[in-house]
Formats: structure tokens, C-alpha cells, sequence
């Protein structure tokens, strides 16, 4: 069960890992490389027939795949199937404390824990404690519904940001035992996570709780917005625990944390005009800079 927090859309949460085979166990996200099926290909031959969340998930790359029906199946038969044979263990009331080494050896933290998805609000102009960092397209729901409909098991990719610039929410020790530390597959760098102690998972929900008693703002979705978007479609009233969702904090002020521009081309204007129009957008003491080359 959850342990909610009154003041906190954040808390611990029943996780499962499985036993053993964290290697072949992690893929990436069910959501990259829908354009490169080899890579899929790649992951199907490493994984072979040894348990691992590839058979839990469905690769976007065979949304228009025409045994859809059957892959989605498979899924829910594999669920059962990990749950009856002990292929996972439960860590009930649990945060996770996660360490990703990068590929060029740079270190980003994370703590995995359930948000409320009550506390969440993907339309425009929200003003709830969660919000989207991305416009929401809805037309990519339903499918996403469709496959999750019945799941047992969720296995999601959710990254929310905060703004803690003093690096006070994440802890430096979390005073618990190491619960895995792997390679991941495909040069995805490496993983490691630690269990929270009860003492400290106070700490941080003191922490977070102090950070949104101001209201306003406490996280902003930094990926998988589509993810929670479809798992707050799928809440139940007869279902409490269908209100919360899986998800990893991430300081928004981490190092290792990059954040890359998404580059515009404007055809038919006058540059000038552009350039003055966006100092007059963007202006005031925390506006970026608008130069023109």
C-alpha cells in the first residue's frame, strides 16, 4: 500500500524488481527508435527467453504491426506468468534511490517513487502541483489505453523534474542496501539503485511537502508525459491505487542532466522583425538572451 503523504503528490510505493538478470531484464523505453526496427531486432536476440520487461511492454516501432492483437496478449499472459512463477519480488512501501551512469561517465540521480495522478494536469494553462512540459497529443491515448486496459503490471518511464537547486529532495545516502547494479544493454551506460531507509523516505517527504506548501508548481513532467497521461485516462473509482503512477524524480539542477534546443526554421518573414519581436517576448531579469547570427 501507499503511505500518502497529506501535503505531498509523491510517496513510496509497492515496487517489483525481478530476482535476478537485471542485464537482460532493463530495455529503453518503449517509445525511441520507432524508426529503427534492427535495433528492436537486436534487443529480441539478446533477451532470447530469459524473463525481462521487453516481454511486458509494447516496442511503439509494432504499433502498426499486424499481429498487434496477439503481441498485446502475449503481454498480459507474460504478466501472469512472471507474477505466478516468482520471477519478481515486491519491495512494499518502498522509494528507490537511482544511479545512472551515462555513457561519457557522467552520474544522474533519481528517486523512483508513485505520484498522484490527481495531482496532475496535462492541459494547457493548469495550475496543478504537476504539470506538462510538452503539448499533450491526445490522439496517442486510446492506443496507449487499449494496451494498458487488464495490465496486471505497469512499467512505466515517467522522469519529473524539480527545481531544487540546494539539492535537498534527493538523498547523497539513503542509508539502504544496494538492490541492483548492471550494465544495460545496447552501450545504455549503467544502473544502480539503492533502497530507501524508512528514516530517510521521511526526510524527503518532509522535504517535498515544505516545497508545496507554497501551492504552485512542484513538478514539471520532463518525460513520459504521454505515459501519465494514459494512466491517469485509465483511473478507477473502484480501483483507489489506479490514482498513482510510477515515476522517477530528477533535480532539475543535476549535471548530468542535459537539455538540448529544438531548432526552428521560419520561411517568408524578415529576420529583423523576428529578432525584435522575440526581445519583446522574452524580456525581463530571467529572459534568455535573443541574438541575431
Amino acid at each position: 500500500m501507499i503511505k500518502k503523504h497529506d501535503a505531498c503528490p509523491f510517496g513510496p510505493a509497492d515496487i517489483l524488481l525481478p530476482k535476478g538478470g537485471f542485464d537482460k531484464w532493463a530495455v529503453i523505453a518503449c517509445d525511441q527508435y520507432t524508426s529503427e526496427p534492427a535495433y528492436w531486432e537486436e534487443v529480441e536476440r539478446i533477451v532470447g527467453d530469459a524473463p525481462s520487461a521487453l516481454r511486458l511492454t509494447l516496442p511503439e516501432v509494432y504499433l502498426e504491426s499486424p499481429d498487434l492483437a496477439e503481441r498485446t496478449a502475449r503481454i498480459r499472459r507474460a504478466m501472469t506468468d512472471y507474477q505466478k512463477n516468482g520471477v519478481l519480488e515486491t519491495y512494499r512501501d518502498s522509494m528507490i534511490r537511482v544511479e545512472r551512469r551515462l555513457r561519457d561517465g557522467r552520474v544522474r540521480t533519481g528517486l523512483v517513487g508513485a505520484v498522484d495522478l490527481m495531482a496532475y494536469d496535462y492541459t494547457p494553462g493548469s495550475r496543478s502541483p504537476i504539470r506538462a512540459t510538452e503539448g499533450t497529443v491526445l490522439s496517442r491515448i486510446p492506443p496507449r489505453v487499449a494496451i494498458r486496459r487488464e495490465a496486471e503490471l505497469e512499467l512505466p518511464h515517467v522522469m519529473i523534474l524539480v527545481d531544487d537547486p540546494e539539492g535537498r529532495v534527493i538523498p547523497a545516502d539513503p542509508e539502504g542496501p544496494i538492490l541492483y547494479d548492471t550494465d544495460l544493454m545496447m552501450n545504455g551506460g549503467r544502473l544502480r539503485g539503492r533502497l530507501m531507509s524508512d528514516r530517510t523516505i521521511g526526510r524527503t517527504l518532509d522535504t517535498l511537502a515544505g516545497m508545496a506548501s507554497g501551492g504552485g508548481l512542484l513538478f514539471a513532467v520532463g518525460d513520459g508525459n504521454h505515459s501519465l497521461a494514459t494512466a491517469k485516462a485509465c483511473c478507477r473509482e473502484d480501483l483507489p491505487l489506479s490514482r498513482y503512477a510510477l515515476a522517477e524524480i530528477v533535480n532539475l539542477h543535476d549535471p548530468a542532466l542535459d537539455f538540448e534546443p529544438i531548432y526552428r526554421v521560419l520561411f517568408g518573414v524578415d529576420p529583423n522583425e523576428v529578432v525584435s519581436e522575440a526581445k519583446a517576448a522574452f524580456r525581463g531579469p530571467s529572459a534568455h538572451p535573443v541574438t541575431a547570427l
